[in-house]
């Protein structure tokens, strides 16, 4: 068989096999409308081995086939070669040094869902909404999230340069110091008479626990009035996110779960885990992302607490690994949804209160306080002499 036969056939068999391997997964979903566009990609195929000026490269257009048909997906529906696939499943197996920076796909590039608090990558500046285009010079737009994540781990004390495209800014050259990093704890605080203010950096095991007992630290402490800060918060099971949120709530929906085959999940409060009844604000960027935006989400439409700062990331998705004759596929499977069904993967909250954060432009000095936190404290004495 002639090479553009050859290519013909193989083209034609992999999307085969990837339909299978999707509709095993998801369900079988190929109706006359799938059929209808496997034979324009056939006819697609035939025009390029007939037309094309010069002869095609197999492994390319194999290579090109797959990935073009995950780049219509979300940011974390990718598919990986052999190797890419075999690193995504071991990874997490070693403690490497690491950046702290949660990763997806946007725009063909890899982008910064969030840098973890105290991680070489806050330090170096690098903030949500980053494109990482190069690597140590390896350019990002073939790889998929956990290979990147994978290029950005190594020694503890090694180095690795990025190039990061910012919006408004020229590209910018940017020098890390891999570390060993432990998971942030969330942290309280008393801020001015009666407020109680708790950061939780992010949503890893067991955190709804330590939430619950600073909880309970600042209600002795005097506090009547809580500000939770859930800016940055990217990275956490989101499972914990469900029981933070329980932790304010005396009962109702606090998310769903959507999939494509199945009735929406409905995942609700229990009651008893309620610690904190009193006044809140939440506050949230553009870095809060998955579990925190869940969090989020339930006290905003539940109508328990106003949500104050910026458009979050939406980013809460469920993937699911699938391997393949040459590959793997990882594909979001299930999304979260929030109490009134309002999509949060894609999509992101909305605060009620909208405030910019203090972003300053490169080269440029931050502007002093805290916007998003000032107006919430606002918002939650006016609250107050409401009440009185």
């Amino acid at each position: 068989m002639s090479p553009r036969g050859r290519l013909f056939v193989a083209l034609v068999s992999t999307t085969l096999v990837g339909y299978v391997a999707v509709g095993s997964l998801l369900g079988r979903v190929m109706g006359d409308s799938t059929y209808g566009q496997l034979t324009v990609f056939n006819e697609v195929v035939r025009l390029v081995l007939e037309a094309y000026v010069e002869p095609v490269n197999i492994d390319r257009a194999m290579a090109g086939a797959r990935l073009g048909l995950t780049e219509a997906l979300d940011g974390d529906s990718v598919y990986m070669d052999a190797d890419e696939f075999r690193e995504y499943q071991q990874a997490g197996r070693q403690a490497d040094g690491d950046l702290g920076l949660v990763l997806t796909r946007r725009f063909s590039f890899l982008m910064v869902v969030a840098a973890r608090p105290g991680s070489p990558g806050e330090k170096a500046g690098i903030r949500p909404g980053d494109v990482l285009k190069t690597i140590d010079g390896k350019h990002t737009r073939p790889l998929a999230p956990s290979t990147g994540q994978r290029l950005l781990r190594g020694a503890p004390g090694s180095v690795v340069k990025l190039t990061l495209l910012r919006a408004g800014s020229d590209p910018i050259d940017v020098t890390a110091v891999r570390e060993r990093l432990s998971a942030s704890a969330p942290r309280g605080r008393m801020l001015e008479e009666g407020s109680g203010y708790l950061k939780v950096p992010e949503m890893s095991a067991r955190v709804a626990d330590e939430v619950r007992s600073e909880l309970e630290v600042l209600k002795r402490s005097g506090a009547r009035r809580l500000v939770l800060d859930l800016r940055g918060s990217g990275y956490g099971i989101p499972a914990e996110g469900i029981k933070v949120a329980e932790l304010f709530l005396d009962g109702g929906t606090v998310a769903k779960l959507a999939s494509a085959r199945a009735e929406d999940q409905v995942l609700s409060a229990d009651p008893a885990r309620r610690t904190w009844e009193l006044p809140m604000a939440v506050l949230v960027d553009t870095g809060t992302a998955g579990a925190a935006e869940i969090v989020a989400a339930a006290l905003l439409e539940s109508g328990r607490s106003p949500v104050v700062g910026e458009h979050t990331f939406g980013r809460a998705g469920v993937q699911k690994p699938v391997a393949l004759p040459e590959g793997g596929l990882v594909v979001t499977v299930a999304r979260y949804l929030s109490p009134k069904g309002n999509a949060i993967h894609g999509s992101g909250v909305e605060p009620s209160i909208p405030v910019e954060g203090n972003h300053p432009a490169d080269g440029e000095e931050a502007e002093p306080g805290d916007p998003i936190l000032e107006k919430a404290l606002e918002v939650l004495q006016e609250e107050g002499a409401k009440a009185a």
